[in-house]
């Protein structure tokens, strides 16, 4: 779906954190808005208190894995399937859909658009370490990284991102 403005935007989503300060991801007048529902995945380790963290590399964006749920895919292929591509873990074993979406507006660096995602909330805790390399075109994207509980909040660079955190400590 198309929107024409911040405005509509905000009639729709009142909660809507809108990205109007990045270097390179703020939000551009000159753009169409593309909706997308999108998965935030907070990522366990398998062994340790530590969460598995996105730092962009193109953008001010630090934040949990994501990534767009195709049609005909369900939640546990999308989760394993985002997982490996962008961090190349291989093993979940546990996937759990928490009840909370948050949105946000934003230039997406990498697709080149206006970006209102709804970043529907999913907790996966990884079996184990084990990794398969990651393609250079997802390494130039970001970088992961393991975060400390206690640092996680302070890590990430974005309300939306911090409001996902915040109900998953809830």
């Amino acid at each position: 779906m198309y929107l024409k403005n911040i405005q509509e935007v905000k009639n729709l989503y009142p909660e809507v954190e809108i990205n109007l300060d990045g270097i390179n991801d703020a939000y551009r007048e000159d753009l169409p808005i593309i909706e997308r529902d999108t998965l935030a995945v907070i990522i366990k380790h398998p062994n340790e208190d530590l969460y598995l963290m996105a730092k962009w590399k193109n953008a001010d964006w630090n934040g949990f894995l994501t990534g767009g749920i195709e049609d005909g895919d369900t939640l546990e292929k999308t989760v394993k399937k985002e997982i490996h591509e962008e961090a190349g873990f291989k093993n979940v074993s546990k996937i759990m859909p928490l009840d909370f979406t948050a949105h946000a507006l934003f230039f997406h660096t990498v697709k080149n658009v206006n970006r209102l995602a709804h970043y529907h909330l999913v907790f996966a805790q990884l079996a184990d370490l084990t990794k398969d390399p990651v393609s250079e075109e997802e390494q130039s994207i970001a970088d992961f990284v393991w975060v400390p509980k206690d640092d996680v909040l302070q890590t990430i660079s974005r309300d939306s991102m911090k409001s996902l955190w915040n109900f998953y400590l809830k």
